[in-house]
């Protein structure tokens, strides 16, 4: 039996579904699994006792990010109550756990910290970058290279990111799961062609320039019967709604709740990642789960699992190929329903919960 400490969210109700399902099956093969969640927050230890293993779930000391003092301090009595060998983290709290582990474990514990964020990503969201900026990227590429064993990426895209900002050579790829919560696809009228966006509003997603190549489409266009809905939040909201107000063919959802997700994309023919940069975005394998084929920008991670014209169409994220991509989708139409299952398929076989549980306990064990 080995100790594992996991730090990210204990939720099935968010992109964490993930680090909920590693840390059960974890357990269940034998492990002692001490999860360390930020969200939900629990104001007491849970412990779940499993056949073979063990779960005990804490929430940090404070309800805010942990990075304080007051934090380290909480995690280091944490640390040297269970001593545990493998330490997996995510995000908010990979700093404290994974450096005070290294430092209190003399470095005997094994760190495996997750690159989620394309730095050419927040290059281009911050556009113009600050010292302090300039000061977290230097403090994390230390951090990489003095206190990270492995850095899993959820795509290769990720990897060559890590090595060309970071000088990093120790990312390894496993590809982000998502759990399976099909029941059946939803039969959308075809007097019309459904085009959804869900995501952050920010530059790195490339809304502005979808937006201006969907109405340049349909003033060339005019019998088309393609329609674009946006749901999502985020820095360019404002301007977006402007944007969409006097075309009837663009309509702006506003953010949506997790349990609205599926519905969502379910009612859509296809779902549209127009991304400058982007990783392995959640929602791609959420689409793909529903049965909803993509239309994905070559410049993100998830693109170089997928086959063009077979579960996706790809394309470039410019305005000009954009509109060729329009005409493509409304020329072909008919291949959608085939294009949606052959993305269900491709979920199925490359982005499973079994498939991700078992990628990482062959490398942590």
């Amino acid at each position: 039996m080995k100790t594992i400490l996991i730090a990210h969210n204990y939720s099935e109700n968010s992109f964490a579904t993930m680090s909920y399902h590693l840390a059960n099956h974890l357990a269940d093969i034998g492990n002692k699994v001490i999860f360390i969640s930020h969200h939900p927050y629990f104001s007491e230890k849970q412990i779940i006792k499993k056949e073979k293993g063990e779960l005990i779930i804490y929430s940090w000391s404070t309800q805010k990010r942990p990075t304080s003092v007051k934090d380290a301090i909480w995690f280091a009595k944490i640390y040297l109550k269970y001593k545990p060998e493998i330490i997996i983290a995510h995000f908010v709290g990979s700093n404290i756990t994974i450096s005070l582990s290294k430092i209190l474990s003399l470095g005997k514990t094994k760190t495996f910290e997750y690159y989620h964020t394309l730095r050419n990503q927040i290059i281009e969201d911050v556009r113009k970058e600050t010292w302090k900026q300039s000061f977290f990227f230097n403090r994390k590429k230390i951090f990489y290279k003095l206190f990270c064993d492995v850095i899993i990426c959820p795509s290769e895209l990720a990897k060559k990111d890590l090595k060309l900002f970071y000088t990093n050579k120790k990312g390894i790829v496993i590809l982000n799961p998502m759990s399976d919560r099909f029941n059946n696809k939803i039969e959308i009228q075809k007097d019309s062609i459904i085009i959804s966006y869900l995501g952050r509003l920010d530059p790195s997603k490339g809304l502005i320039d979808l937006i201006c190549a969907f109405e340049d489409y349909k003033k060339k266009t005019t019998n088309s019967k393609m329609i674009l809905n946006i749901a999502g939040s985020g820095r360019q909201e404002l301007e977006i709604i402007e944007l969409v107000k006097n075309n009837d063919s663009l309509h702006f959802v506003g953010g949506l709740s997790y349990d609205k997700i599926d519905a969502y994309l379910n009612k859509s023919h296809f779902t549209i990642i127009p991304s400058k940069f982007d990783n392995l975005p959640t929602v791609g394998l959420e689409s793909m789960m529903n049965q909803t084929p993509l239309l994905i920008s070559y410049t993100t991670g998830l693109t170089d699992y997928l086959v063009d014209g077979k579960e996706c169409y790809k394309f470039d994220a410019t305005i000009d190929s954009m509109i060729l991509l329009f005409e493509r989708v409304e020329n072909n139409f008919q291949l959608c329903e085939q294009m949606g299952i052959e993305a269900r398929a491709a979920f199925l076989d490359k982005f499973s919960m079994v498939e991700y549980c078992n990628a990482v306990s062959d490398l942590i064990l």
